[in-house]
């Protein structure tokens, strides 16, 4: 099977192992951030904003996130850009101790936060090609994305129970270690990724030109677009779900988010367990599979069943990204990879950036009323899917 291949790869190991702390620390960190805008605030709506002002600047910095990744070592890239922010999560914890954290402070050290995953995001994704090769690029992409969520189906839950036990700073410090682990575990790849040659392909306006002229690129953003904002895009507002729908508290939040991680590991080893796969279909099953459960979610009050359809709504997420991060790389060349990666970071970070929308629609409509919507548009898009398959024959 191609995940026992891959495991023989012993850089491919290390990069897995210390991705896996990073995760660790990635979630706690967003239980945390999730929890204390909404006990600041009681407001669905700053849980948006706050979730905005990080897609802002994620979305305004992708694309030079992504010509960094194409002219510098992209390793190097990874450990400095979390480093600096394992200093903001630093920073909002010593906050939160001394009781000087405010609803500005916090929006703008994340709209920070958010520069630094546009810089990290296109190097961490195309790093993966670079350990793997061409041949074992949609497993390796799926094994990846496994470990991050095996670990996001406990961290989350990790996290409530620290803040429900402990606090929300010493939440945000064991991130902070989680962080500098990470970097540790990836020093001996520093010197291990590839640059490219600063042609005139690598020029910003060119290369846009050259990425949006080819269709399937075209069609991969709508995707990309509508299941960051319609199926990621709820990581924003769970904690109002959580909260509003389930009532229940930082523990249950957690419980939640590990579901949804729970979910998105099972498909990503089962992705990587399967000798051959058409893409294609399963990027379609996913789109049809994720707008039934977005709609069979918003009518749900049952916490146990809301637990499970959450859980099934994102192991077809991550089944659709890891196509998509498969397709979108082998439809350009290597010293591209890293512009079109960002593509996927800019959605990423749109997808934060509606979570003023969202927010105002829960606040004022309900977040029932919300997701209902967004599984209908899901389906709606279905027929794109096809267009893809096309282009990849």
């Amino acid at each position: 099977m191609p995940i026992f291949k891959l495991l023989k790869i012993k850089n491919f190991k290390i990069y897995l192992s210390a991705n896996a702390i990073n995760e660790i620390g990635f979630m706690c960190r967003l239980t945390a951030i999730g929890w204390l805008a909404y006990e600041l605030t009681d407001s669905p709506l700053f849980v948006g904003i706050l979730a905005a002002a990080t897609g802002v600047s994620m979305s305004l910095l992708s694309f030079f996130g992504g010509i960094l990744a194409d002219r510098y070592s992209k390793p190097k890239i990874i450990i400095i850009s979390k480093f600096m922010e394992s200093l903001i999560i630093l920073l909002i914890g010593v906050l939160i101790q001394i009781n000087k954290i405010d609803e500005l402070t916090l929006i703008i050290l994340m709209f920070l936060n958010g520069f630094l995953a546009a810089i990290y995001v296109p190097s961490r994704i195309g790093f993966v090609k670079e350990l793997s090769g061409t041949k074992l690029l949609l497993p390796a992409t799926a094994l990846d994305f496994g470990v991050m969520t095996l670990v996001g189906t406990f961290a989350p839950a990790l996290a409530g129970l620290l803040i429900d036990k402990i606090s929300l700073s010493f939440t945000l410090y064991f991130s902070f270690v989680a962080y500098i682990l990470h970097n540790l575990l990836m020093l001996p790849l520093i010197n291990k990724g590839q640059k490219y040659k600063h042609t005139k392909d690598l020029q910003i306006i060119k290369s846009i030109k050259y990425i949006f002229n080819l269709n399937i690129i075209k069609y991969l953003f709508i995707i990309m677009l509508s299941i960051a904002i319609l199926i990621f895009g709820l990581e924003t507002l769970s904690p109002v779900i959580a909260k509003d729908i389930f009532n229940t508290g930082p523990t249950g939040f957690g419980i939640l988010l590990s579901a949804g991680g729970f979910g998105m590991a099972v498909a990503c080893f089962t992705v990587a367990s399967l000798k051959s796969i058409n893409i294609s279909k399963l990027l379609t099953v996913s789109i049809v599979g994720g707008g039934i459960t977005l709609i069979l979610f918003a009518f749900s009050t049952n916490y146990i069943v809301g637990i499970i359809l959450f859980a099934i709504l994102f192991s077809l997420a991550a089944s659709s990204e890891s196509a998509i991060t498969t397709l979108i790389q082998t439809s350009v060349p290597d010293n591209m990879r890293g512009k079109v990666i960002s593509i996927q970071t800019f959605t990423w970070g749109i997808s934060s950036l509606t979570g003023i929308l969202s927010g105002y629609i829960s606040q004022q409509f309900g977040i029932t009323l919300f997701i209902f919507i967004s599984g209908i548009i899901l389906l709606t898009i279905t027929p794109i899917t096809r267009l893809i398959a096309k282009e990849t024959q």
